[in-house]
């Protein structure tokens, strides 16, 4: 007789149920790829409405590349340019500065707020800035263009003040005695010949920045965030390093040095 089979379930015997994987997170680098894909794209459209002078076209393509990147470097040095060709220098000088945040170095910026500030008559500012921009690319001749034409600003304003004032009667001169010796030249004076000969065209300009520091109206310039002074004399270290570094290489601290290697103490322009 056949007796019938039961499956009896084994107490300690375990369901084994089948978890789903997980999915693994997408990574969110192509998504960046994308975004700094599509803002080239615009500033490349918007480069070329700047070449054909249509700057509001140009400015609202800006627009659209830093609301996709509000850190965008490229795109705010290039608006900060725009915004100066459509006569908006505050607003030029806004984006460089913000430009400037996240890269102090980023010398196009530099540029472009030593720009707007010139044109908003900021001109010690501006000076302050290209000299900045001139010592850490002595190559780019903009630099030393906006430094011949800032202090060619502040000499005029100078000057518009001082016809101002009245005239000062002069002193009568003296005849000196064609006999007369010359005198010796002074320790200072040997000085200045010596740095004319090593700094070559830089002289003029640290002749100017260390008079420009003993002007009485220079405090006036000075704010709580940045300070003229501070600048130039930043700037007159610079100048007085690379005159020891040239005096090093040829020395010429007397007025014989023009004898030396037969070339009359020319020294190359930088």
């Amino acid at each position: 007789m056949n007796r019938p089979r039961f499956n009896i379930p084994l107490r300690n015997q375990k369901k084994t149920m089948s978890k789903p994987a997980k999915k693994r997170p997408k990574s969110s680098k192509p998504v960046v790829d994308e975004i700094e894909v599509a803002c080239k794209n615009l500033r490349d459209e918007a480069l070329k409405y700047m070449k054909v002078r249509n700057f509001n076209k140009a400015l609202g393509l800006y627009d659209q590349a830093l609301e996709m990147n509000t850190n965008d470097q490229s795109a705010l040095v290039a608006r900060s340019k725009c915004y100066l060709q459509l006569g908006e220098p505050a607003k030029a000088l806004q984006d460089a500065e913000t430009a400037l945040l996240l890269d102090k170095t980023n010398i196009r910026a530099i540029y472009q707020k030593a720009e707007a500030l010139y044109y908003l008559g900021q001109f010690e500012h501006s000076l302050m800035f290209f000299h900045r921009g001139l010592r850490l690319r002595p190559e780019l001749a903009s630099f030393r263009l906006g430094v011949q034409k800032t202090q060619e600003a502040i000499e005029n304003t100078i000057g518009s003040n001082a016809k101002n004032q009245p005239p000062q009667k002069k002193a009568p001169k003296v005849d000196k005695p064609k006999s007369a010796k010359k005198s010796p030249l002074s320790k200072e004076e040997l000085d200045k010949r010596a740095a004319r000969r090593l700094l070559g065209d830089l002289y003029v300009d640290k002749e100017y920045l260390e008079n420009l520091l003993k002007h009485p109206d220079l405090k006036k310039a000075d704010t709580n965030t940045e300070g003229v002074s501070e600048f130039a004399k930043d700037a007159i270290n610079f100048l007085n390093n690379r005159q020891e570094f040239w005096r090093q290489q040829k020395p010429c601290t007397s007025l014989n040095a023009k004898k030396l290697d037969g070339n009359n103490g020319a020294l190359p322009r930088w």
